[in-house]
């Protein structure tokens, strides 16, 4: 695949610098200013706005500046600003550029020139595609196919959002999807390591939702949540005026990502994954919790992944203890609130105690719950691929214990030697020794098929599912055992599942064609094939 140029260095300086101007020259809720205040009282009106989001209130304030004084590196920071909210970003490197001349000594003005010219780089090799609420630019040569799932997942997630939270955008949303750590780095200030240690495939920020492509990661992530989540930040920012903190902008978009494909009602929380349950259950056995305050100013600058992932399950689970408390207007309730006045005053007016007492509240809720550690379940990882793909010696190491790993290695030379009994004996007596491993299931799984022995492999691959929900494997492998035993509705709904985490998977489109024809689909099958010619190149 074509990579975009990115140049390292600059990216770097961006990352240092580029953000730090964006706080300080366009948001006046953290107080600070990179220059003495200014005389004109619309300067502050302005930097208020843009550090809200609020666009089109701020862009007649900020034209009137430039009207009245367009030698101003106040104006002018606050214009280029504008433009880059509003995605024009050779207007706003051209402003910012501008601005420098006049005053080239500021470091967040350098700063945000660089990342002006980083966004602008990537973003003008990428297509644009549109539907009725969004706009999404990403690379067409590598990334083509995801704009079509991508646009009707978020359709979706505008009516279901809108519902939950009383959201409508007034303008459509702009979506970038990065199609490699350069480009993705390049427009969020993200690394390598925020990527692959804290999990940070996405950001809502500069008026704008980015995520970067699944075709990236190793096994794929859950791409389309992914979009959903980083949009209800964006809904959060604008029904708060970006006043909410971190535990309750998170907490929701955990909570709600998924409304766009189920319903938020269920005998059991999207949220409360068996891995998640384990990770709170297991703060409750030793009570150790991740604290509200010190989730900010960001999750992803907790110290290890397990922190970041146990913030996560906390805030969800305390959207979740809200809701179940006031009913699913109690979320409502508080955003409104949080537009006028501090999240603890929020709190206390709909949850009826000060902030403090509701944290303590919420754990109590937790504790009250019954949560166990579940054997087995994974979390969320997310690993940027390599060439060539995951060595299967690199899963065997996944297994814990020596004699399944052992045992799982014979399987595989017997598997290979075309001995599928053999082969399935030896992945059983794997099983016993190591009885949670996906890897061994998704393995026994996938030579019982070979075999035809589909009722056998089915509850291995329910099994597997279970302890990991992002095993795009072992959808694959189910949308292929109910294909080949004649039941393409339910082979369907998995393969359509297995894209939603890796819509790169060759083999799921070659066996969802033979589903759709089964199915007398003719059109999802001619789609179907279409994508597997862009793919192959």
């Amino acid at each position: 695949m074509k990579r975009l140029p990115t140049s390292t260095c600059a990216w770097n300086a961006a990352r240092a610098l580029g953000l730090a101007a964006l706080l300080v020259l366009g948001a006046a809720a953290s107080g600070y200013a990179a220059e003495p205040a200014p005389d004109h009282p619309d300067i502050e009106k302005a930097r208020e706005l843009l550090g809200a989001w609020r666009v089109e209130e701020a862009r007649p304030v900020v034209e009137g500046l430039l009207e009245a004084q367009p030698e101003s590196v106040d104006a002018l920071d606050l214009a280029a600003l504008l433009a880059y909210y509003e995605g024009a970003y050779a207007k706003a490197l051209a402003t910012a550029e501008k601005a420098l001349a006049i005053d080239g000594e500021n470091d967040q003005r350098q700063g945000l020139r660089l990342l002006l010219q980083q966004t602008h780089d990537v973003i003008r090799n990428f297509k644009r595609y549109e539907s009725d609420h969004f706009v999404i630019h990403l690379h067409e040569e590598s990334d083509g196919i995801l704009a079509a799932p991508a646009l009707k997942a978020l359709e979706q997630a505008h009516q279901e959002v809108g519902r939950a939270l009383g959201y409508w955008p007034r303008s459509k949303v702009r979506v970038e999807i990065g199609s490699d750590v350069q480009s993705f780095g390049a427009i969020t200030t993200f690394t390598l390591r925020d990527i692959e240690q804290t999990g940070a495939i996405g950001l809502c920020k500069f008026n704008k939702v980015m995520i970067i492509s699944p075709r990236i990661m190793a096994h794929g992530y859950r791409w389309l949540d992914s979009l959903v989540h980083e949009y209800i930040h964006l809904a959060i920012v604008n029904l708060t005026r970006n006043k909410a903190p971190i535990w309750l902008h998170e907490g929701i978009a955990r909570y709600y990502e998924t409304v766009w494909r189920k319903p938020v009602q269920g005998p059991r929380p999207d949220y409360l994954t068996p891995a998640n349950e384990t990770l709170l259950a297991t703060a409750v056995e030793r009570q150790e919790f991740v604290s509200f305050k010190d989730m900010e100013p960001s999750l992803i600058r907790l110290d290890t992944p397990q922190q970041v992932q146990l913030a996560y399950a906390e805030v969800a689970s305390a959207v979740d203890y809200i809701r179940q408390t006031k009913g699913p207007s109690g979320i409502r309730d508080v955003l409104a609130r949080v537009n006028d006045q501090s999240t603890a005053e929020a709190i206390e007016a709909v949850m009826g105690v000060p902030l403090d007492a509701f944290e303590a509240d919420w754990r109590r809720f937790v504790e009250g719950q019954g949560l166990t550690v579940i054997q087995g379940s994974r979390m969320r990882t997310y690993k940027v691929a390599q060439e060539g793909g995951q060595p299967a010696a690199v899963e065997l190491n996944e297994i814990q214990s020596e004699i399944a790993r052992n045992r799982t290695h014979l399987g595989d030379r017997l598997r290979q030697r075309g001995r599928l009994r053999a082969a399935s004996a030896e992945y059983r007596r794997a099983l016993r020794a190591g009885p949670n491993s996906t890897v061994i299931l998704t393995r026994l799984s996938e030579t019982l098929i070979h075999s035809r022995r589909y009722d056998e492999a089915l509850p291995h691959l329910e099994k597997a599912l279970y302890l990991d929900p992002d095993l795009v494997h072992a959808f694959y492998l189910l949308g292929r055992l109910h294909h080949e035993a004649g039941d393409p509705t339910r082979a369907r709904r998995a393969l359509l599942e297995a894209l939603q985490i890796n819509p790169f998977h060759p083999g799921v489109y070659q066996v969802l064609g033979g589903v759709y024809e089964a199915l007398g689909d003719d059109e999802g099958a001619r789609k179907t094939r279409q994508v597997m010619r862009k793919l192959r190149g």
